[in-house]
């Protein structure tokens, strides 16, 4: 009898031939549980950008924290950052959609009243943000900000802004969730995490596979030689989409079960497991 417990039997996708384009999410996907690019997933990667094969990564954190764990590889693969608000093309970053100021002020309304204790950050464009409280030195150094950086919440409820994380520390927001989808959900989409405890509400329309669309411009799902790494619920469409979708062995069993491969963990280097298949030396 199968264990519900453990995930199924490592499947990779075929290594005949290259993939056309890879997508990658960063949190328990490319990076360790420690938030680093481990030496052999770093070098798998940049294997896969020197042979000519696109990278983008999408990830819910501002581009200005993928360089951190990017270094220099950072301005050679795009970004689909802030959950799908914005977008990085060799180094040049934009968003591409905001949260009206009215919206902002809703949003954090009931974050405030229904979480008291939770932690909320206002991102403007990947660089200044909004914050409940002053952030910890550990928070700002793995998110590339500086305390300069970092300005009072209120700040941000009389601007657009292009997301709107609220982190409950542990504290489920289920309730926060609905309550904001009710009263705001025509301008916003709430993404929560696998445990529930932390939102990020967006722009409505916006999502990973949004952002992937305006990046490749002509790809119509399903994405014909894409092959799509993730762990969370917010790469569960990604993954659908892509022709080759891995899971990671640390994914929720909604994306185990909407992937077609499963790769190891990403404390041991799942996506390098994949990318290392390859015959790097063929021509």
């Amino acid at each position: 009898m199968t264990d519900p417990a453990r995930p199924p039997p490592l499947l990779l996708p075929p290594s005949e031939a290259f993939p056309r384009e890879v997508v990658v999410d960063l949190d328990g996907t490319l990076l360790d549980p420690a938030g680093t690019l481990r030496p052999r997933s770093r070098a798998a990667l940049t294997s896969l950008i020197d042979r000519g094969v696109p990278v983008t990564v999408a990830t819910a954190r501002p581009a200005r924290s993928v360089r951190v764990p990017l270094g220099e590889l950072f301005d050679a693969v795009s970004v689909v950052h802030m959950s799908g608000t914005g977008l990085a093309r060799q180094g040049a970053v934009q968003v591409i959609a905001r949260i009206p100021a009215g919206a902002v002020r809703a949003i954090t309304g009931i974050a405030r009243e229904m979480a008291p204790g939770a932690r909320i950050v206002a991102e403007f464009e990947g660089h200044e943000f909004g914050a409940s409280a002053m952030p910890p030195d550990d928070y700002l150094l793995l998110y590339g900000a500086t305390r300069e950086m970092v300005l009072p919440l209120e700040a941000s409820r009389d601007r657009a802004v292009a997301k709107v994380a609220i982190n409950g520390l542990r504290t489920p927001l289920a309730e926060v969730a609905s309550r904001i989808r009710a009263e705001v959900g025509a301008t916003v989409e709430v993404i929560a995490d696998r445990n529930g405890t932390f939102l990020n509400v967006v722009p409505a329309g916006v999502s990973k596979e949004a952002a992937l669309h305006t990046l490749w411009h002509d790809q119509d799902a399903p994405w014909a030689g894409v092959l799509a790494f993730g762990d969370d619920l917010a790469d569960l469409e990604m993954l659908r989409r892509a022709e080759h979708g891995v899971a990671m062995a640390n994914a929720t069993p909604e994306v185990i079960a909407a992937a077609t491969y499963l790769t190891e963990s990403n404390d041991r280097d799942g996506v390098a497991a994949v990318l290392e298949q390859y015959d790097w030396n063929r021509s």
